[in-house]
């Protein structure tokens, strides 16, 4: 296998544990609406998908009486209000595994679904944008996860061979995203029920530290 020369990460639940506050923003626009929508059946269904395709998908599964781009606005506004209100905690081993590729000298990008306003504004909170060479959001392309766009951009601006960029994912959707693109990509998921969402990956570890263990085993860091 080849050597690793670019890391790309998802930011929602690959680095930040942060899909709490999408599914609670959804909890409450969904509340005008005397609709419910159940916590386990989000994050197999929707976790990790951008909000126009999920708000689609919603407005269909409640009949809801509101366009989609309306529904999309009020969701992102309140997870905006969500997050600015709580504090944001990072998944396990995130910090240790930026701080490994940083100390080996492998540049590290982001790719995510989110819009850019809401990841700048994370990094920033977080105090994580200083590892990041670029970040590829939603704003960023006209087609986001799982269409590989974002994944053609980050390739096309990293300019290396594939074969020296490694992903790492925890959902559906952004496994097929960088699948699509030709990547080589390790889904994060320590959920035992959510396995089977993460099955088109490489490869699929509990967590951050076991995936960079597994690199550093293979000589590919």
């Amino acid at each position: 296998m080849a050597e690793i020369k670019a890391a790309i990460f998802d930011f929602d639940g690959t680095l930040v544990d942060s899909e709490h506050y999408h599914y609670n923003s959804w909890v409450e626009v969904l509340k005008d609406y005397g609709a419910e929508l159940d916590y386990d059946f989000y994050i197999k269904t929707y976790a990790g998908t951008p909000s126009p395709i999920n708000a689609k998908a919603i407005i269909e599964q409640f009949d809801l009486p509101i366009s989609r781009e309306d529904l999309t606005y009020k969701r992102e506004r309140m997870a905006e209000k969500l997050v600015k209100e709580s504090e944001v905690e990072f998944m396990p081993y995130a910090i240790e595994t930026l701080d490994l590729f940083k100390e080996k000298g492998i540049p590290i990008y982001l790719v995510t679904g989110s819009p850019r306003n809401n990841v700048e504004f994370l990094l920033e909170k977080t105090g994580i944008v200083k590892y990041f060479e670029f970040e590829i959001t939603r704003t960023d392309v006209k087609n986001s996860k799982p269409d590989p766009e974002s994944y053609l951009t980050a390739i096309e601006k990293i300019d290396l061979p594939k074969e020296n960029m490694i992903v790492f994912e925890d959902t559906r959707t952004g496994v097929a995203s960088a699948k699509a693109a030709g990547l080589e990509c390790l889904a994060i998921q320590g959920n035992p029920n959510l396995i089977e969402n993460v099955k088109a990956a490489d490869q699929i570890f509990k967590d951050l530290q076991e995936a960079t263990q597994y690199l550093e085993k293979e000589g590919r860091i």
